[in-house]
């Protein structure tokens, strides 16, 4: 695998804007770099810079793993700072054959570069970058590559990797003066050299077993961290599920109580019409009722009228008839006076 070192260098002075371009080219997913580099080396090359236009041309779309790990230097600066600065530590330490502390640094290494491709993965995700087994193998090696070399810890800070960067072939570790890349040459002591580089080479056996334990558990529990999501996911979707399957129920309910409600507002409706117009046709006969008593006690009054004036009159007449009845009665009275009881005139 290649080191990639396209806008890799240590930060420079971008006095023609090329570090300005470079880091946005490399900040998107890489199925969208190629046009973008393009469009951009095509500005520069309109406005007349041709040699800034040639260098964005020459840069390389990023590989998922490098994708990751330049997201991991954006996302967590501190985190990455902190694995380069171990990387200075342990090249310290191999350099003045500090054993001990070789041996606490190792760990420390072994620690940190599966945290950070953990972070890197899901930094990767989060762009819209799923990491495969051999690509998160490719994170690991670039970031261990970091520890050991100046130069990788300079191209992975820029965060402008195209590739993963391949890591030295011997890292520092606990075998005290073995210098990296390179083999031992520490002079061997008088009747026990042999012994000591046996030694030497058992415990760096055991230190790459134990790492390579170490690894194994985090990648184990990394798969049952995932196993347990898709579980949960699962029962997650399931659950959602019965949810729609519930709402739906309750909407088709809910459906048939409108449906009932609207019915019952027709003949709710229908019934008020009906009201409205019997309560009509009553106010109507109601009116009709009150002209006819109006007419009534008007006809009433008339033949009161009538019955008092009828009255009256017939008091006239009959005070008439007693008077001629009186008058009668006088004159019968009289006639019998002068015919002395037998109706016939006395004689002188």
């Amino acid at each position: 695998m290649s080191t990639a070192r396209d806008g890799g260098r240590p930060p420079e002075p971008d006095l023609d804007g090329f570090g300005t371009v470079a880091d946005a080219l490399f900040a998107r997913v890489p199925s969208k770099f190629t046009k973008a580099r393009d469009e951009a080396a095509a500005r520069a090359r309109a406005g007349g810079d041709r040699a800034l236009a040639t260098r964005i041309k020459a840069l390389h779309r990023p590989s998922a793993a490098a994708f990751a790990v330049n997201r991991l230097s954006r996302a967590h600066p501190d985190e990455v700072g902190a694995l380069l600065e171990l990387g200075r530590a342990l090249r310290q330490a191999q350099e003045q054959l500090a054993g001990p502390a070789l041996r606490e640094l190792s760990a420390r290494r072994h620690r940190l570069v599966a945290a950070l491709a953990v972070q890197a993965r899901a930094a990767a995700a989060e762009g819209g970058v799923l990491l495969g087994e051999a690509q998160l193998r490719e994170v690991e090696q670039t970031l261990r590559a970091a520890l050991a070399s100046p130069e990788a810890a300079a191209e992975v800070a820029a965060g402008r990797l195209s590739a993963a960067i391949e890591e030295p072939t011997v890292l520092p570790t606990a075998a005290v003066g073995t210098p990296v890349g390179k083999a031992s040459r520490r002079p061997s002591r008088a009747g026990g050299g042999e012994r000591e580089r046996e030694n030497e080479g058992r415990r760096e056996r055991d230190e790459e077993r134990e790492a390579a334990r170490q690894e194994a558990r985090r990648r184990a529990g990394e798969a049952r961290a995932e196993l347990d999501a898709a579980a949960q996911h699962r029962r997650e979707v399931e659950q959602a599920r019965a949810a729609l399957d519930a709402a739906e129920q309750t909407r088709t309910g809910a459906d048939g109580r409108a449906a009932a409600a609207e019915r019952t507002l027709g003949h709710a409706e229908a019934g008020q019409r009906d009201a409205e117009a019997a309560a009509e046709r009553a106010r109507a006969a109601l009116d009709e009722a009150r002209t006819l008593d109006a007419r009534a006690r008007e006809d009433l009054d008339r033949a009161g009228e009538q019955v008092r004036a009828a009255r009256e009159a017939a008091h006239g007449t009959r005070t008439e008839a007693e008077q001629a009845l009186e008058a009668v009665r006088r004159a019968a009275d009289r006639l019998r006076e002068l015919t002395g009881g037998n109706g016939r005139p006395e004689r002188h």
